[in-house]
């Protein structure tokens, strides 16, 4: 009996401990978030709209890109950046990085501003597609955050994501168009040399080449600029890449 009752409960601690790193867990709470937003944007309908989830590949640099999601019709190629945090929002598009604020605002932490990450997505994704006017950069949080106090475009709550699908834009592809981008990102995906580990590792990388001066996004020298809100580190290859750093 007693052996019964002490096997209960090491099930019952052993359940417990996975769910709570199913719920807690970083990277476990990313997965649940883009699983939310590729269940709002729907499957491939031919001639209507693409969906491609969690794309991975590597770039012509040499570096590794991960793409959450990416939602194609005839009015862009959406390319959505997921977050699945919780508690109050506060940042800008300019802004290097943002501010998540919990525990009745006892509790702040700061993270890479999402809409700049997302940029250099679309960056390596431009480059790949030869493509620079159709893409839209998007980034989607999940219900758990309060972003009214985000002042930057094309940043959404998953409620209000389905409303891209019927977005009018200054985009108008055709669906020969829509059939060429996905069949050429669908063959990136399943052609893949790289798998997580090694973006991870490439990521570590590339914050390494950041400290020392180098563009993370396509290798350039960061040089200090002069703007309008004070100094700031931008990428030599200006306008084509279009990186900056905070000084």
């Amino acid at each position: 009996m007693l052996i019964a009752i002490v096997t209960f409960f090491i099930i019952a601690i052993i359940i417990t401990a996975i769910i709570f790193y199913k719920l807690y867990s970083p990277k476990e709470k990313g997965k649940y978030g883009e699983k939310r937003i590729a269940r709002v944007l729907g499957d491939t309908i031919e001639g209507v709209q693409y969906v491609i989830n969690d794309l991975l590949f590597c770039t012509n640099s040499g570096q590794s890109c991960q793409i959450d999601h990416i939602y194609i019709n005839q009015h862009g190629i959406w390319v959505i950046e997921t977050k699945n945090y919780a508690g109050y929002i506060y940042g800008n598009e300019n802004q290097q990085e943002w501010t998540q604020v919990l525990s009745y605002g006892k509790k702040k932490n700061k993270f890479y501003n999402p809409i700049k990450q997302n940029a250099t997505h679309i960056y390596h994704l431009s480059k790949f597609l030869n493509e620079y006017n159709a893409l839209q950069n998007i980034v989607v949080f999940l219900s758990r955050a309060d972003i009214s106090h985000v002042a930057a475009n094309n940043v959404y709550s998953i409620d209000k994501l389905a409303s891209i699908k019927s977005r009018i834009t200054d985009v108008s592809l055709t669906v020969e168009q829509m059939e060429r981008y996905y069949n050429l990102l669908i063959d990136l995906k399943n052609n893949t040399s790289i798998n997580i580990k090694d973006h991870v590792e490439n990521i570590h990388k590339m914050q390494e080449q950041l400290q020392e001066g180098i563009c993370p996004r396509c290798g350039g020298k960061l040089v200090l600029r002069n703007g309008k809100n004070g100094q700031f580190y931008g990428c030599s290859n200006y306008p084509q890449c279009k990186f900056t750093k905070k000084y």
